[in-house]
């Protein structure tokens, strides 16, 4: 492994970047109405933790926190994340808002609290938060901010992540739909008093896409994508993703509307092309960073943030944090010391990475990274099993990570892990059919959509409906042949 291992993200090339030059404020006119006393009260309890953090950075008490699904904005002294989600929801903390579990560090879970507890407003109120650009289909520029005064025809708002500091600022341009400083106001979201339970709507089950982009390495070392739809059971067919060859391995995650495909080079370098279906463009293979040596790559992501795994020439596993709201990469660093593994996938459930590796004794390993903390647990057997040669994994939309491998027999097993009862399944056969080589798992729901490459180096599929208890047989995915390494993600 290069001893460039820590170095930073210089060469990092981002389309898109975010960050407020000024602080962003809303104002109101005397129409606006005053709060009732209680909500008066809260409200400056939160304007008033908030203006007093005015010319903070994101490490200021160690750093914001606001609920038990927010990570904190601050690590080891360094911001972790795009934070002003994180700000606004301690701020809100420190007058005890009730349903603070709704929020994550995407500032877009401020708009899903207005939604779920009927406070989303058009009129701002003191305490509020004001939340911005969500209405323009990415959530790459979204900011939330905190109302703290309303004087006549202005409005004062206090904002984290502002030129990555707390700035407060006034406007009288406080409209929904106007643009103070470029940003479009999309809604006021008034809090719930301590301890208050408000109407919250039963929660619709999310959505489930039914798409999935598949990814492969072809025999000329190009990056191929095909796409499913399993409502109308149709694929695209295989298709270039660029014409760069040299390309060893590759992992994809889907971000919002953005797919990242990233591959190891010729080199030993990870790069990365991002791909927007809805426009129909991508931006082309861009080194991630200058760090050499990596053999294999897996990614998920928390909130905004991409979470990039790569196993070292060392047989060490180093990890880099990417947030796209900042387009900022952390610098690959150490998960810890722990050396000879020979594969590696991950999984995510809620704020915490689930990370796999076969060992050198050719069992599975796993370790915990919970990213609320910053705490991994270190890394533990999962089952006495040996003889595993390759390791996939995902996690189904109840939160039961669904692990799988291919055997010394070329099959594939399964074991399923439920962290909430510590417990685990067993491994056992998904099919009879064997002489697979390669596999890759993606979720829809309570189904997984896995993908092997076959003894003929073509791609197999086979579906496992997990409330049903069944799996459809393996089926090819279209004729295409000579793949080395395939990767899939769900679709937008």
């Amino acid at each position: 492994m290069s001893k460039s291992i820590r170095v930073s993200a210089s060469s990092l090339r981002r389309s898109v970047s975010f960050a407020l030059t000024s602080a962003i404020s809303v104002a109101a006119l005397g129409v606006l109405g005053a709060a009732p006393a209680s909500a008066a009260t809260i409200g400056e309890t939160i304007a008033s933790a908030a203006r007093g953090e005015t010319g903070n950075g994101p490490c200021a008490h160690g750093g914001y926190v606001g609920g038990p699904n927010q990570n904190s904005s601050c690590s080891n002294g360094r911001r972790t994340h795009a934070w002003c989600a994180d700000f606004a929801g301690w701020a809100w903390a420190q007058a005890g808002v009730a349903g603070r579990g709704t929020l994550t560090d995407m500032a877009n879970s401020f708009l899903d609290y207005g939604n779920k507890y009927g406070t989303r407003s058009t009129t701002p109120h003191v305490g509020d938060a004001v939340v911005y650009n969500m209405n323009d289909g990415t959530y790459i520029n979204d900011h939330v901010a905190i109302v703290t005064a309303i004087s006549g025809d202005s409005v004062t708002i206090t904002g984290g992540n502002e030129s990555n500091a707390v700035h407060t600022n006034t406007t009288t341009n406080w409209r929904v739909g106007q643009s103070p400083f470029g940003q479009v106001i999309t809604a006021y979201i008034s809090p719930l008093g301590s301890g208050e339970e408000g109407t919250p709507q039963t929660p619709a089950a999310p959505a489930v896409s039914p798409t999935v982009h598949l990814y492969g390495i072809g025999s000329d070392g190009r990056v191929y994508g095909n796409n499913a739809n399993y409502s109308v059971g149709t694929w695209d067919g295989y298709q270039s993703v660029d014409g760069t060859q040299g390309f060893k391995q590759t992992t994809s995650i889907q971000v919002g509307d953005e797919v990242h495909v990233y591959a190891i080079g010729a080199d030993d370098r990870i790069y990365e092309d991002r791909g927007n279906y809805k426009t129909g463009t991508w931006t082309g293979f861009q080194l991630v960073d200058n760090t050499q040596g990596f053999q294999q790559i897996s990614v998920v992501a928390t909130g905004n943030t991409v979470r990039l795994f790569a196993l070292g020439s060392d047989g060490r596993v180093y990890s880099n944090d990417g947030d796209y709201g900042q387009s900022d990469w952390s610098g690959f660093q150490l998960v810890d010391g722990t050396a000879g593994f020979k594969k590696i996938t991950a999984a995510a459930t809620g704020n915490t990475v689930r990370l796999y590796a076969i060992g050198s004794d050719d069992r599975i390993y796993n370790n915990n990274g919970n990213y609320s903390t910053g705490a991994w647990s270190g890394y533990n057997l999962v089952g006495n099993t040996a003889g595993f040669k390759q390791v996939a994994a995902t996690a189904t939309s109840e939160g039961t990570v669904r692990l799988y491998a291919i055997g010394s027999d070329d099959r594939i097993y399964n074991n399923n892990g439920n962290y909430s009862a510590g417990t685990w399944s067993g491994y056992s056969v998904v099919s009879g059919t064997a002489g697979f080589k390669q596999l890759a798992a993606t979720p829809a729901g309570k189904t997984v959509h896995l993908y092997a490459i076959g003894s003929d180096d073509r791609v197999y599929n086979a579906n496992g409906d997990y409330a049903a208890g069944s799996w459809s047989p393996f089926n090819l995915v279209g004729d295409a042949a000579g793949f080395k390494q395939i990767s899939a993600t769900p679709g937008a």
